[in-house]
């Protein structure tokens, strides 16, 4: 009995809604039954376009890939081909490479695609060619009636701004279907006139602006505290002036949609210009660099990444001389969304992970839990026996194409001449990126053994001579082997801390001494 891998896809949020896959899934079913096949597991891609996206960057494609290699299954159902993707210079090898690697890809509208001949080559080059060619038809007439429609003052769908409401007016369709038009919301547009009134007076900038909102108790249309951001992309938004934008058309101005007037928006665009820094800043990763897990650390009650600051103090020494110093902090940025603690002295912390790294390399069994053989060396093992099998795959359809040369010339091909070079070019540019792909995985993957071989090194150190911590080595490679063996550090009030393992496992604690 064969077993069957089934592959689902819809590509617009309309069909996501709708939900097209149970019909896909019922056929695929019903078609597996009667051949007497086993549905073994089931793939489905929801909102991903096969035209738009490519098939390195579809985790269900990868994943059957994975599946191929290790001869998981017999056969890849699909309801049609075009689910496997509309791309003419992808899309057929993919298919090709399925085949070569032991796999029968099945359709249940089209039957199984074979290639024991050019002929069903040639077919199923044409079959995604005519895909890709309805898709690209289909964007072009899609983005120029969006275009029309915008020119015209109609609203095309997405979310409005702030200011404005959907309303139906008795529009049509072409489908008969009554759609929305857009009218000005009378509160919602008070309040911009407002936030535009403050910030061209010079009286507040964007965060005085949000606060003062937020304290008059006017919220967001999600009932949420105005940020800088808001209101600075607000006041960029030429919705205000009475235009309605799609991509980079935009509409003349219509009075009964202008919130703002055209010389008020220009003198609020002109003082965002004014109000920009031009002078350069410090440079961030300057900071980074002194403290040792600026890219590891999160905050403990928000979940938020946290960033790194620098404050200069200064103090009198007993001959009354000023000394000057700067000390380093982590902060977390969660402002009023986190009920934690600010900011943490990055000396204290670092002292402390110190000690705790000293103590997980003075493990005996370190190696043990940190292997080459890991999942994550797993991970560039598979990736590249992906790449490595395409790779062979193309270099044959390459040589196939090659000797079809031959035939071109006597007239006997099933080719034409200008198709056969365009896909002997399109196949040359596949395998030049698949080598690159495979030269640049195999580099990332020297890196990793070098950096785990480097640990390894240190560790052995450290547990031969217990005076050797790991504060004596260089701050880089503290850097280095934090980023190598820890994943996460939360950091909470009371200066508890919990560190996070990438080769499992949990460090937490209470009071940090330095």
């Amino acid at each position: 009995m064969k077993r069957v891998h089934c592959l689902y896809r819809v590509s617009t949020f309309g069909q996501v809604e709708n939900d097209d896959i149970p019909m896909q899934r019922e056929a695929c079913h019903a078609f597996a039954k009667s051949k007497g096949w086993i549905i073994c597991e089931e793939f489905s891609e929801k909102g991903v376009s096969g035209f738009k996206v490519s098939s390195d960057d579809r985790e269900a494609l990868q994943s059957l890939k994975r599946a191929a290699i290790q001869k998981q299954f017999d056969v890849l159902l699909v309801f049609m081909f075009d689910r496997l993707g509309r791309r003419d210079d992808e899309t057929p090898f993919v298919v090709e490479w399925f085949v070569k690697n032991g796999i029968e890809v099945w359709s249940v509208v089209e039957g199984e695609q074979r290639f024991e001949d050019h002929v069903d080559k040639l077919l199923n080059y044409i079959r995604f060619w005519q895909s890709s060619g309805e898709s690209i038809k289909t964007s072009i007439r899609t983005k120029t009636r969006m275009e029309q429609l915008t020119k015209e003052g109609l609203f095309t769908g997405g979310s409005l701004a702030y200011g404005y409401k959907p309303q139906k007016m008795g529009r049509i369709n072409k489908r008969g279907h009554e759609v929305h038009d857009i009218l000005i919301e009378p509160d919602e547009a008070n309040v911009v006139r407002e936030i535009f009134k403050l910030y061209i007076s010079g009286e507040m900038g964007t965060y005085r602006i949000a606060t003062h909102l937020t304290n008059q108790g006017i919220f967001t249309r999600k009932n949420t505290a105005w940020n800088s951001g808001t209101i600075l992309n607000m006041i960029k938004n030429e919705t205000y002036r009475g235009v309605i934008k799609f991509g980079n058309c935009l509409s003349e101005c219509f009075p009964h949609l202008q919130i703002i007037d055209g010389e008020t928006f220009l003198l609020a665009q002109n003082r965002i210009q004014d109000t920009k820094i031009t002078k350069p800043r410090g440079p961030h990763s300057i900071q980074r660099a002194k403290v040792l897990v600026a890219d590891l650390v999160f905050c403990m009650h928000c979940g938020r990444r946290m960033t790194v600051t620098c404050n200069t103090k200064s103090y009198t020494d007993k001959e009354r001389n000023t000394k000057i110093y700067q000390r380093m902090k982590y902060i977390c940025i969660g402002k009023n969304k986190c009920d934690g603690q600010t900011s943490y002295s990055a000396q204290r912390i670092d002292a402390a992970l110190k000690v705790i790294m000293t103590s997980v390399l003075s493990m005996p069994d370190i190696g043990q839990f940190y292997g080459v053989e890991d999942g994550y060396g797993k991970k560039f093992t598979e990736e590249i026996a992906i790449h490595q099998a395409e790779l062979e795959c193309e270099q044959r359809s390459l040589k196939d194409l090659e000797n079809e040369v031959v035939n071109v010339i006597r007239g006997t091909s099933a080719f034409g001449s200008v198709l056969l070079s365009d896909l002997i070019r399109k196949a040359e540019e596949r395998i030049a990126e698949r080598k690159n792909n495979i030269s640049l995985l195999q580099m990332q993957e020297r890196e990793q053994l070098s950096k785990r071989k480097q640990v390894h090194e240190i560790a052995k150190m450290v547990q031969a001579n217990p005076t050797h911590s790991f504060s004596s080595l260089p701050t880089t490679t503290q850097q280095n082997i934090f980023t190598e063996l820890a994943s996460r550090i939360y950091l909470g009030r009371g200066s508890r801390y919990r560190v996070e393992w990438r080769f499992g496992g949990v460090t937490e604690g209470g009071l940090m001494e330095p």
